[in-house]
């Protein structure tokens, strides 16, 4: 499935309005929720091509419960210096009549924005349900290898008894076969809900033996009590990011899912106010340290991926990004 639209030439505009009708209806979107995505993508990538000449447009049906589709517009234009005269109705550094940011803001049930002087701005707008499960918040886009229709990454949640499942699955290569290899992770994982998620891997690995295959992370998360539990098989990044600036690096086993595993170790961490989950696959480059993360205090869920797409991804790969949080909690 195509997730990421190149927005180079006007004729882009057209495509990623299409793209966002067909998301909206796959994912169930009331009409006029459906109508207000197609507008705010339209004047989306009609302000990604007058400001920054270029960029990227981010379509996602959102991983949480209830219907919503979130869109990103990524760009490494020359930002906005001053985003709240921006948002106010009459503002244009173009040739439109302005009010297209403010007009975005009004249409979305949820808007964001962060932009830096000669780096960028990142715009995330969501339509359709709250992007909470069973209290976490979440949020997630992917984005197809340069190109490619096809996207090899896949990632999903779902509540179990309370409990709420994060999957980040990377399936080998990239392409259409690779594509298959993360749909049937995600398919087989539907039948397998135990509360070990090593053991889920296990089992899951072990009924995608003679598959192409793929790597991939579960974490179970319960809001309750703030309990966080992970396992991995291959190479998704796992990280805790604590508001003090502290990563806690989540560890996985070597291997790949269909192929010949150990059990891998299941990792456990308390999750507190503020604290952040992020999964990753290898398309994104290795985060070392809190400061090669944008200011997670303050964005949703959704806007730590996007920026994450933004920031980190190398170009060469399909990529996957997951964030979790406590709901209600940002850290502020």
């Amino acid at each position: 499935m195509r997730h990421v639209v190149d927005i180079s030439d006007p004729s882009a505009v057209a495509e990623a309005r299409r793209l966002a009708r067909g998301l909206a209806d796959a994912a169930g979107l009331a009409t006029d929720r459906a109508e207000a995505m197609a507008i705010v993508v339209t004047e989306m990538a009609t302000n990604l091509l007058r400001h920054a000449r270029s960029g990227q447009l981010l379509l996602q049906v959102q991983p949480a419960a209830g219907p919503r589709v979130a869109v990103a517009a990524i760009d490494a234009g020359p930002g906005i210096p001053d985003i709240d005269r921006a948002l106010a109705d009459g503002y244009s550094t173009g040739s439109s009549a302005g009010g297209g940011l403010g007009a975005m803001r009004r249409l979305a049930d949820s808007f964001d924005i962060r932009s830096a002087p000669e780096r960028g701005t990142v715009t995330v707008c969501g339509f359709g349900a709250a992007p909470v499960l069973a209290g976490v918040e979440i949020g997630g886009f992917l984005m197809n290898y340069p190109g490619d229709r096809a996207c090899g990454d896949g990632c999903v949640a779902r509540e179990v008894g309370g409990r709420v499942d994060l999957f980040a699955v990377d399936g080998l290569g990239h392409g259409p076969r690779a594509e298959t290899a993360a749909e049937e992770a995600i398919a087989g994982l539907g039948a397998l809900r135990g509360d070990d998620p090593a053991q889920v891997l296990s089992e899951l690995s072990a009924r995608l033996a003679g598959s192409r295959g793929s790597v991939a992370a579960l974490a179970q998360i319960e809001a309750a009590d703030g309990r966080l539990r992970l396992a991995g098989i291959g190479n998704i990044a796992a990280l805790l990011v604590h508001p003090n600036g502290q990563v806690r690096r989540l560890i996985s086993r070597e291997g790949r899912l269909g192929g010949a595993v150990r059990m891998p170790p299941v990792e456990t961490a308390t999750m507190r106010p503020g604290d952040v989950l992020i999964l990753h696959s290898d398309g994104l480059s290795t985060l070392r340290s809190h400061a090669e993360l944008p200011p997670l205090a303050g964005m949703s869920c959704e806007m730590i991926a996007a920026q994450l797409m933004h920031d980190r991804n190398k170009g060469r790969d399909d990529c996957c990004a997951l964030v979790a949080r406590l709901a209600g909690e940002d850290g502020a």
